[in-house]
């Protein structure tokens, strides 16, 4: 279900004094599978692009097109689109109403129109797939879990509504390192599951870790669209962005100052670093098991 953005621009209050272009010509295309990174300083323009692929936003001038659907058309379905994409908001667990865990994830398919049975059965696995398979926590209030167990419930909810791609926005902010990790852990799952996912963040730990190509914005514009070892290691046009590297990449950035040989600037995390400074110490592969 590929997502497909043809020179999209978007302006708030054109033709005020307030006018503002949030999008200007940003194009790229998202395949299947792929796990994508969302980053720039804020107010480059990476909230108004995430709302833009379930139409939640229509564009000044351009075109989003999910899965053969142009959102710029008219009659096209909206619900069709959000059942394709589902969105998760930064600190989703805000938005939970519900009495019980389960009537909350029921919702979205409620409101899909699908019967009590079928809403039941998919809140019942979207639970398990973000690791809350104790039933009898489902009959609490979702008000009664911790943090990290409340956004699994939100982010449930949107899964519930089988979306072939999912957005995240900042989906670890305000979470301990505990919270953080077991999110971290979960994406990766439904990643590994089938889902395309697209996650926003100010991480850049976090993006290094999961993501297999990252779009940059800066100033509205599409900067960089890269792998992440080509992203870190243009350490220019990071900083141009108003981003940092990740602390691997830093590291490895001073060992390169100080003349450390043999560290590649495509070494951004622990993992790649760890080995780059063995292999520069002669030791090889199996000093990294």
């Amino acid at each position: 279900m590929p997502i497909e953005v043809r020179n999209l621009t978007h302006t708030y209050m054109p033709g005020t004094p307030f006018e503002k272009t949030a999008l200007d010509d940003v194009s790229f295309t998202i395949g299947d599978g792929e796990f994508v990174g969302l980053i720039g300083h804020t107010g480059s323009g990476k909230s108004t692009l995430i709302m833009h692929l379930n139409g939640l936003l229509k564009p000044t001038s351009g075109e989003v097109i999910v899965d053969g659907l142009n959102l710029a058309e008219k009659g096209v379905s909206l619900r069709a689109v959000r059942e394709r994409v589902g969105l998760v908001f930064q600190y989703p667990e805000y938005q939970l109403f519900e009495e019980t865990v389960v009537a909350d994830v029921m919702f979205g398919p409620k409101n899909l129109g699908l019967s009590e049975a079928e809403c039941r059965a998919r809140a019942e696995e979207a639970l398990g797939q973000v690791g809350l398979r104790d039933a009898a926590l489902w009959e609490k209030s979702p008000f009664e879990l911790s943090g990290g167990q409340k956004r699994r419930v939100a982010i449930a909810g949107v899964l519930a509504m089988k979306p072939g791609t999912l957005i995240l926005d900042e989906p670890t902010a305000g979470l301990d390192p505990r919270g953080r990790d077991e999110i971290m852990g979960l994406m990766k799952d439904i990643h590994a599951a089938g889902t395309t996912l697209i996650m926003v963040s100010h991480s850049m730990t976090d993006v290094s870790r999961l993501c297999g190509r990252i779009l940059v914005m800066n100033r509205a514009k599409l900067t960089i669209d890269a792998a992440p070892a080509q992203v870190f290691a243009d350490e220019k046009r990071i900083r141009e962005a108003g981003l940092t590297l990740p602390p691997c990449a830093v590291l490895a950035e001073k060992l390169r100052a100080a003349g450390f040989e043999g560290i590649p600037r495509e070494a951004y995390t622990q993992e790649t670093v760890a080995r780059a400074i063995l292999a520069a110490l002669g030791k090889g592969d199996a000093a990294c098991k």
